[in-house]
Order: structure tokens, then C-alpha cells, then sequence
């Protein structure tokens, strides 16, 4: 089951801050993807929009350099840092984890850096990722909902305040995860049934 929640601290009220206060006094960075280019013959994976979305590996390619003059340098990941898609309207965070370190920052997805020293990667993932907070620092247009991270909020709290609540976020990511598996299985599983009974295999 999912982690059960304790009430918050001070609740509404309490006193905030924004992602782009926070990387003006340097307590994280801020950093766009989209751009960069691997070496010949050396090929970097990409964590794209919709890998963030899926939940799923980096599953982009970075372009090769051309052949002559210097390539563009990319924006590569690294364990604790938090990715957010700009594009979608959807309240979608991910805090990065080794397996994903070293993979290039796609187009449309944006990396904070948090200083373990201030802040922690999982209450600021978590945080982040409230439906009425992407709401307040989203734009609005005809075609696109576009997110702006330096407008997203989060509460100022202790470092271990912060960690108290990211432990809970991460295991409201971790029981998402186990969800989205199970969706996985129970897809593979009717389809099955499906082939099964097609082909003979399943008696009606």
C-alpha cells in the first residue's frame, strides 16, 4: 500500500520560495537540455520528455559531432539531480538514479541540481510535482501548455524537515513504480490470453 501521510507542518501559510530564487542564491542549478553532440564513435543515451513521462530509461541518441570543428558540449546527468518536463501540462518530476547518470538532458526537459548541503532531491521532486504548483507556473496557449520551472514553489524548511518529507516522496515513487510494472504485466498477460486464444493455444 502506499506510505501512509503525517499532517504537514504549519500547513497553508507557511513561508516559500521558487526554483529561481533558489539558483540565484545557489542553492541549486538550472540547466535546459536539448542541445550537445557525442564524440565519433562514442554514442551518449538521451533521457527524453517522454522517457521522463513513461518512467522509462533514456531511450534518445545524442547526434555525432561533424567531422571537423568542435562539438557541442551537452548537459549530462548525474544521481540526485531532479529532471522536469516543460511541455504537456502534466505534473511530472524524476529524481535521477545511477543507472541514468551519465546520460545527455533532452529537448524540452530541464535538470536541477540541488546542494545536498540545502536542499534534498526527493522533497524538491516531490514538491515540485503538486498539481496546484504546476498550475501557478504554467502558460497557457491555444496548442501548448508550457511549464516554468523558475516559477515552481516549495516551502522553506530544515534539511532535515526536507528529508523527512523526501523519504515519503521517494516512497510514493517507488509504489508508483511498482504500479506502472504491474500495469506492464497485466498488459503482457490479456494480450497473451488474446494470442492464446486465437491460435489454439487457450481453450475457450
Amino acid at each position: 500500500p502506499p506510505p501512509a501521510a503525517s499532517p504537514a507542518p504549519g500547513g497553508p501559510g507557511r513561508p516559500a520560495t521558487t526554483v529561481g530564487e533558489l539558483a540565484r542564491a545557489g542553492a541549486l542549478t538550472l540547466r535546459a537540455g536539448g542541445s550537445g553532440t557525442a564524440a565519433p564513435g562514442a554514442p551518449v543515451a538521451v533521457l527524453t520528455d517522454a522517457d521522463v513521462l513513461a518512467g522509462h530509461a533514456p531511450s534518445g541518441v545524442l547526434p555525432e559531432a561533424p567531422a571537423e570543428g568542435p562539438g557541442e558540449e551537452p548537459v549530462l546527468l548525474a544521481a540526485g539531480d531532479v529532471v522536469v518536463p516543460v511541455l504537456g501540462g502534466g505534473s511530472v518530476t524524476r529524481v535521477v538514479d545511477p543507472a541514468t547518470a551519465g546520460a545527455a538532458l533532452g529537448r524540452n526537459v530541464h535538470l536541477l541540481r540541488p546542494d545536498p548541503a540545502a536542499l534534498d532531491p526527493w522533497f524538491l521532486a516531490g514538491f515540485l510535482r503538486a498539481t496546484a504548483n504546476n498550475r501557478q507556473a504554467s502558460s497557457y496557449a491555444s496548442t501548448a501548455t508550457r511549464l516554468d520551472v523558475r516559477r515552481l514553489q516549495l516551502p522553506r524548511l530544515p534539511l532535515a524537515e526536507q528529508q523527512r518529507y523526501g523519504e515519503r516522496f521517494r516512497a510514493l515513487a517507488e509504489f508508483e513504480e511498482a504500479l506502472r510494472e504491474a500495469g506492464r504485466l497485466g498488459e503482457q498477460l490479456v494480450q497473451g490470453m488474446y494470442d492464446g486464444l486465437a491460435d489454439g493455444t487457450v481453450a475457450p
